[in-house]
């Protein structure tokens, strides 16, 4: 792995840092304007190569987030919006080819359309019109998977939801009633107060575990871009726009939870009616700065000094840690490096690589995003290394100088969700690879990917929602 390649994922992390006090984690109720539309809040959005045959782009994305199976036929796709995965081949950030998928009702359930073509230039950005011309289209009932191995290919439905989450102890981390997500019985600060570990070897509790979400997923063939390099892709839904026609976007989504937990709450709406093309201008700002080679405070605050207090406090293995993902000696000169890896909010896939390379924080949190990546794990693990923080003057340890601009403080509880390095919802033998997430149903070898929906209570295969959840006697984690 190239060391540059893990500088990304830390920005996603440090979104973790710039939460509101109840975060929600991916896009799953990101924010107000869709908290009650849940058939077009995105909970997720995906862009991988077919596993076994490069030569194939596979898109997905959720909506309809926290759905519970005893509940399962009730969800649908809105008839009303128009959902969107938007590709910028060419690095402007503004889509010239696009995936277009609305939904009809029909008696007999629900049916689905799907369009792809590159989109009339004057039909970009927020404001968009059905494609007129496409070069592909499909349509099929909902439920199914129709279309073909060679060209486009398309599933609509329920699928177990693949995001892998300790949300309700990050919250709990945030509220101040717990400290770290593993129990820490003695550190320079004191107790930590976090989960015991269960037999198992985990201690965290994945609270998507159960529950399902309504996923698009669409195939069809790389040779249909034109290009071969690395593409932008994002994923969105809209509205229809009055008697004018066309659709007004009110939800997109690039890299996991981006607006969930780094946008402030008051601009989570304005981020979702935006567009790539104008986040660096509208939203980097919010992105606080990176370690450095160089010592900012005469402290050796430095990517080394954060890696030796790591070391020291025993952060850095199991049980209390993880290993470190950056090594002490990583070359960082720039600041603002965590800014320019995060925004535009895009997922970026470099399709002249293998289709199971992460190339972790190469283009952004991975190259790409499969449904198995541990991108919480990838994300605490480079914000505890590249974050800078202001620690007490007392504690005489890196970064333990005057308060500094762009500085997390020692106090703010999120500066200790990310010391370990992990939520721990996957047992520590396990931790070491970061292409498994620990989900709780197998994904599938072959399209549409993605595991099937947990069923009906009652029925074979029904298993308890949080199935970690694991009564804490100790009363650590309550």
């Amino acid at each position: 792995m190239k060391l540059r390649s893990v500088l990304a994922a830390g920005l996603m992390a440090v979104s973790l840092f710039t939460a509101t006090p109840t975060a929600r984690a991916a896009d799953h109720r990101d924010a107000p304007g869709v908290d009650g539309a849940g058939e077009g809040d995105i909970t997720d959005v995906f862009a991988f190569l077919n596993p076994t045959n490069r030569g194939r782009l596979v898109l997905a994305m959720g909506v309809n987030p926290f759905a519970i199976p005893a509940a399962g036929p009730t969800y649908r796709f809105s008839s009303d919006y128009l959902y969107q995965f938007k590709i910028d081949r060419f690095g402007t950030y503004r889509e010239d080819f696009v995936v277009q998928v609305h939904f009809t009702n029909t008696p007999s359930g629900q049916q689905a359309y799907v369009d792809i073509s590159p989109p009339d230039p004057n039909a970009v950005g927020a404001l968009n019109q059905l494609l007129v011309n496409p070069i592909s289209h499909l349509d099929g009932p909902v439920g199914q998977t129709f279309g073909d191995a060679v060209g486009l290919q398309v599933f609509t439905g329920l699928r177990d939801d693949p995001f892998v989450f300790d949300i309700g102890q990050f919250n709990r981390i945030l509220a101040g009633t717990q400290d770290v997500f593993r129990n820490i019985p003695a550190s320079p600060l004191g107790p930590l107060r976090g989960r015991t570990v269960r037999a198992d070897g985990s201690s965290g509790s994945d609270a998507f575990g159960g529950l399902n979400a309504s996923y698009i997923v669409v195939e069809f063939p790389v040779s249909w871009l034109g290009v071969n390099s690395i593409i932008n892709v994002w994923g969105t839904v809209s509205a229809p726009l009055g008697e004018s026609g066309g659709y007004i976007q009110f939800e997109r989504m690039g890299q996991p939870a981006f607006n969930t937990v780094f946008i402030p709450k008051p601009l989570k709406d304005a981020f979702n009616q935006g567009v790539p093309s104008d986040d660096v201008t509208r939203w980097a700002r919010f992105v606080p700065d990176a370690l450095t080679t160089t010592d900012n405070d005469g402290t050796g605050n430095t990517v080394s000094g954060r890696a030796g207090l790591l070391t020291a406090l025993g952060l850095h293995q199991a049980p209390f840690g993880t290993p470190l993902l950056l090594p002490a000696t990583f070359a960082n000169t720039n600041k603002d490096l965590l800014r320019a890896a995060l925004v535009p909010d895009v997922l970026r896939l470099d399709l002249s690589r293998a289709p199971n390379d992460l190339a972790i924080g190469a283009f952004g949190l991975t190259n790409g995003r499969r449904p198995g990546d541990d991108v919480i794990d990838i994300a605490l693990r480079v914000l505890r290394q590249l974050a800078d923080v202001n620690f007490p003057a007392a504690l005489k340890v890196p970064g333990s100088g005057p308060a500094r601009a762009g500085a997390l403080t020692l106090g703010d509880a999120r500066v200790t969700a990310v010391l370990q390095g992990s939520d721990f919802t996957r047992p520590d033998s396990t931790l070491s690879d970061l292409s498994v997430s620990g989900n709780d149903a197998p994904f599938l070898d072959a399209f549409p990917y993605f595991a099937l929906p947990n069923p009906l209570p009652g029925e074979t295969g029904t298993k308890p929602i949080s199935p970690s959840t694991t009564p804490d006697t100790s009363g650590a984690g309550q």
